[in-house]
């Protein structure tokens, strides 16, 4: 039985890229299966992205193109989407629509789910009682947060199990943890909106216990300041750029390269919360994280309340005396790296999507 799945996500500057990758990450699973995919969506990175990875998508009209912002929430907005995809469904002749945008409303959501007969939510915060079929937290903190079933028939599918790893952190080698530390990346995700890659690399070259080591930083494809990080590494051979995106095209100043590959010869990394903590964990390379955005808190949090993970704090917080100690406390503590590699790399089997597959096929057929 093949199945006609939509997916309703963005990625780009204001957003990130996150949830795109998340939903790039199911769709190939999806696929796999022997079902059709076709993705709706808004802005420029996200729609080259999925377009890249030969997904069928239609764009969706955004409220203001050129900044590419729209206000969470809105009703007005909200309704004209709501519309819009409607009309998609039936053109397409959707049977699962999955959502994975946090501008939503449960009016929104109301409204879709009588037009698919499978409505599917990706969650990170359980702002409210969302009114959809199936609900996916693949996030550590997804058992934690209590979520309220809208029915009884309501399948809730919480927590790692159910994480949308992508597909080349599914089968990780054991690491094997040096004692000393070379190497380090540096990563704040698809996007850098307060250039706090360029600020990190600043203060980690002034220092002197740190000049030696090999700073290997990833330039997402949604980053502005690729130029300042051009500079800095023709000014220092020890700053090394990658990119796993057509930004490597563009320059010659930037390698093109798996980011499982740059997690894999790091010995530790700096890096912004969300789903990038879950690939270092499979990589099993000791991590320094900060917090970039909200649904990224309590993350981190319980990332580092078990044992996975150093936060550093909120990026708009980060005092450069407390970052380098953190820094250099991990890289001298052998013991701690070991035990943050064998955890993390324990957290995610890569069956994730899978298992989301599986349990939402079963829902379908079931009713």
């Amino acid at each position: 039985m093949m199945l006609n799945i939509a997916f309703r996500v963005d990625g780009g500057r204001n957003v990130g890229m996150g949830h795109m990758m998340r939903c790039l990450s199911l769709a190939n699973a999806f696929r796999r299966n022997g079902h059709k995919i076709c993705f709706f969506s808004k802005l420029d990175e996200g729609v080259e992205k999925a377009k890249r990875e030969n997904y069928d998508v239609i764009r969706l009209p955004s409220v203001d193109h050129k900044t590419e912002g729209f206000f969470y929430g809105n009703p007005a907005d909200l309704s004209a989407e709501a519309e819009a995809v409607i009309a998609l469904l039936a053109n397409h002749q959707i049977d699962i629509l999955v959502v994975d945008t946090y501008n939503v409303s449960g009016e929104y959501l109301l409204t879709l789910q009588s037009h698919v007969k499978k409505l599917v939510y990706i969650d990170d915060i359980n702002k409210f009682l969302y009114p959809v079929d199936i609900i996916v937290n693949g996030n550590i903190t997804g058992a934690y947060m209590e979520y309220r079933q809208y029915r009884e028939q309501q399948v809730l599918l919480l927590g790692p199990a159910y994480n949308m790893i992508r597909d080349e952190f599914c089968k990780m080698p054991p690491r094997t943890v040096s004692v000393q530390v070379e190497e380090i990346m540096i990563t704040t995700g698809g996007t850098d909106p307060y250039n706090l890659t360029g600020r990190l690399l600043a203060l980690l070259l002034q220092h002197k216990k740190l000049q030696t080591l090999r700073f290997n930083v990833l330039v997402g494809s949604g980053f502005t300041n690729n130029e300042y990080l051009i500079n800095l590494s023709q000014e220092h051979k020890n700053v090394v750029l990658y990119a796993n995106s057509a930004v490597a095209n563009n320059s010659p100043n930037i390698t093109y390269s798996e980011v499982s590959a740059i997690m894999l010869r790091s010995d530790l990394a700096i890096s912004a919360g969300g789903s990038t903590l879950y690939e270092f964990a499979a990589c099993g390379t000791p991590t320094l994280a900060f917090v970039l955005a909200d649904n990224q808190e309590f993350i981190v949090h319980k990332m580092e309340e078990l044992g996975y993970v150093k936060s550093i704090g909120w990026y708009n917080q980060l005092d450069d005396g407390q970052v380098i100690n953190a820094l250099l406390n991990l890289m001298s503590d052998y013991g701690k790296r070991k035990e943050m590699s064998r955890k993390g790399q324990k957290l995610v089997d890569g069956k994730g999507t899978e298992r989301i597959v599986r349990s939402v096929i079963e829902s379908f057929r079931a009713n």
